[in-house]
């Protein structure tokens, strides 16, 4: 009784997301000018659901991006769609493959483990349905974004997510929220335990090294912005965007992201810019360490991940051919414990923490050789985007999308990042918007319904700002 009222709730709960995002999305079509900005911005608006888990494999952060999918349906070229050449077109090919070989293995694997019909569609939309509704995502964008108007757009919205999920999180952690929302307790046997309110998780509800994910990428393509923009005045508001995300970041205390997130906006400031656009970064790091125990969380707290992944490469040896299932690893770790939790390495008390061990334990060795041969091909497309930038601002931002997939791709081996509805999600909005290009022949795009007038989007509202019209237009890659 008691879940079915919970489910009803949740499925209310689902229905007024949906309505709101509608209409959201019919305002930012009239206020823009264009209709697909709505649908663009219901798919970068992703994180701002939490994920909670609702029907069949379904959760409440799946509603934005599904109706933004619907609402872009229609406005895509389905007559044509053989004649489209994709860029850059090595990268694409093999991580068409790889995630080929994934969804293989994951249809393999749901048939393999499902206990019965009842439990085949759950099964199948945590697998194949997954895998194929990220690839609908960055094609469908691809496809209908390939104008300078719409990437900027679309970088402008990622950057309004992302220092939304910074604000959310820092007033979490200084001032608090009701409920503890948007930040996780800290385990007892970590430094940060008594020391700290919580790690910063924003809305999304879930892990903060999925926040941090997200924080790593948006931070990038702010960079991006402040790098490209020709005037001084916005160039620090960007910067100011890139100081609170980072705040943020480092108050997730989710070290990988950090790490990497400092190390790629060293690589963009030194490649296209200067390095004293670096102090602002340095001086919050610095303070954070001053005042937080961010330091010992490096230096001091043990990393499990060695077990974790040890045990996902146990169960993918004893399950080579359909794993133990999509979404299906720690119920058969706790049911063997035994076999599968108490590692050489030490306790696997979490899933794999790695792309590629992840899909080899769910869905068996074809999983994790398609995970394998996907991560590949988005490195080579990154590769390509960031080697064929456009020298000096112009192309600031291709370089930092660039800097985020790879970076991405990195966290991916410490975190179930693909796995996860959200980060899954925003990196196909990275990949679709800011790094493929779907063009016919002869190199004319299909994005006629983009209007003459440039699109203009505030940083940090995703509202209509006229001081950001001097802002230039994405450069497009030229396939």
């Amino acid at each position: 009784m008691i879940e079915t009222a919970v489910l009803l709730i949740l499925l209310g709960v689902a229905a007024l997301v949906a309505a709101v995002g509608d209409e959201v999305s019919r305002q930012a079509g009239q206020r823009t000018g264009w209709k697909l900005a709505g649908p663009f911005l219901l798919v970068a608006a992703t994180p701002l659901v939490p994920s909670e888990p609702v029907l069949a494999g379904f959760s409440l952060d799946d509603v934005l991006p599904l109706l933004g999918l619907t609402l872009m349906a229609p406005h895509l070229p389905w007559r044509r769609m053989r004649s489209y050449r994709w860029s850059p077109g090595l990268g694409t090919k093999i991580a068409v493959a790889g995630v080929g070989a994934m969804i293989v293995a994951a249809i393999v694997s749901t048939a393999f483990n499902a206990s019965g019909p009842a439990d085949l569609p759950r099964l199948a939309i945590r697998g194949a349905g997954r895998l194929a509704f990220l690839v609908a995502i960055a094609a469908a964008l691809a496809i209908l974004g390939s104008t300078e108007r719409s990437r900027s757009f679309s970088a402008h919205a990622i950057v309004g997510v992302g220092v939304f999920e910074a604000v959310f999180g820092l007033v979490a952690y200084f001032i608090g929220l009701p409920w503890r929302a948007g930040l996780e307790g800290v385990r007892s046997t970590s430094v940060l335990f008594g020391e700290v309110p919580g790690r910063i998780s924003g809305t999304i509800g879930n892990s903060p090294n999925f926040t941090g994910a997200i924080l790593m990428m948006s931070i990038l393509v702010t960079a991006g912005l402040a790098m490209r923009s020709p005037a001084a005045r916005t160039r620090w508001w960007w910067w100011a965007a890139v100081v609170v995300q980072l705040a943020a970041l480092t108050l997730t205390y989710t070290r990988v992201s950090l790490g990497l997130a400092v190390i790629a906006l060293a690589v963009l400031a030194l490649l296209r810019s200067r390095p004293i656009l670096l102090v602002p970064v340095g001086v919050v790091l610095l303070l954070v360490g001053i005042f937080t125990p961010t330091l010992q969380r490096f230096v001091s707290d043990v990393p499990d991940r060695l077990a974790l992944w040890a045990s996902a490469f146990r169960l993918m040896l004893d399950y080579p051919i359909g794993g133990v299932g999509p979404g299906r690893m720690l119920d058969v770790v706790a049911a063997n414990p035994d076999r599968y939790r108490m590692t050489q390495f030490g306790e696997a008390w979490s899933t794999a923490h790695n792309t590629i061990l992840m899909a080899g334990a769910e869905t068996g060795v074809l999983g994790a050789f398609g995970a394998l041969v996907l991560n590949v091909g988005l490195a080579i497309i990154a590769i390509q985007v960031f080697v064929r930038a456009p020298k000096g601002a112009p192309g600031s931002v291709q370089v930092a999308a660039a800097l985020a997939l790879g970076v991405f791709l990195v966290q991916g081996m410490f975190n179930n990042l693909f796995t996860v509805g959200v980060t899954g999600v925003c990196a196909a909005f990275l990949l679709g918007t800011q790094l493929l290009e779907a063009r016919l022949p002869g190199g004319t795009a299909d994005t006629a319904r983009v209007p003459a007038a440039p699109l203009v989007v505030d940083a940090v509202s995703a509202g209509p700002s006229p001081r950001l019209a001097e802002e230039p237009g994405v450069a497009v890659h030229q396939s």
